[in-house]
């Protein structure tokens, strides 16, 4: 097999195609792309006696997939060479995952706003991007035109959808939002990077692009 037969050849940005196949070849395990998840946006699974197994959604922008496929194959790095009791998001995976993404920040693989909100991140990765705002932000300026729009795009006192119940934007506290369930009369802390649907009477509401969360 190829780099141009491989199964995300058409999924991760051309530059990166031949470094993430030669990972690929490396730590040999198996590929799935799957069907939007509204949970995850990609995972890494490994079983006694199974094959290593990397899924990841098929509806990600290239930089966006590109980070998430290196997102599990550090976790398929770290279990290989440290033995499945490792913590999923300790030292030895950051170190995986610092040493697996270097080589692409060196090769001008990403636009510069991307790289440096990546360089940022990298300094103390953790298990989702939502920990670092910039980063998601920066990826989800290549999503696709959407009708949803980030939590914090909002103004207070807007009222908008979010897993099918309709909530009141309230006070920020720093990367969640105080939010009004209005049926219950219950106020829930929700990422300030959540896609919802503005409701048509807010006066202030912006489209944007999507921003999504790596898991």
């Amino acid at each position: 097999m190829t780099p141009e037969s491989w199964p995300l050849y058409h999924y991760l940005p051309i530059i990166a195609n031949d470094y993430c196949f030669q990972l690929w070849k490396k730590f040999q395990f198996n590929l799935k792309i799957t069907r939007p998840r509204k949970t995850k946006l990609g995972d890494y699974r490994f079983r006694k006696g199974k094959p290593h197994l990397i899924t990841i959604n098929n509806d990600l922008n290239p930089y966006a997939f590109l980070i998430v496929y290196l997102h599990e194959v550090a976790h398929c790095a770290t279990i290989i060479k440290h033995g499945p009791r490792t913590k999923p998001h300790g030292s030895f995976w950051q170190h995986e995952m610092i040493s697996i993404v270097n080589p692409l920040m060196e090769i001008g693989t990403f636009p510069n706003h991307i790289k440096e909100a990546l360089s940022s991140y990298l300094k103390a990765p953790k298990a989702t991007n939502c920990s670092h705002p910039s980063l998601t932000r920066a990826l989800g300026r290549y999503d696709p035109p959407s009708s949803l729009v980030a939590l914090e795009q909002l103004a207070e006192g807007d009222e908008f959808l979010f897993q099918a119940k309709q909530f009141r934007k309230k006070k920020v506290r720093r990367t969640r939002i105080a939010c009004l369930e209005l049926s219950k009369n219950q106020t829930y802390l929700i990422s300030c990077l959540a896609q919802v649907q503005p409701l048509g009477n807010n006066g202030n509401s912006r489209n944007s692009r999507n921003s999504r969360i790596i898991d």
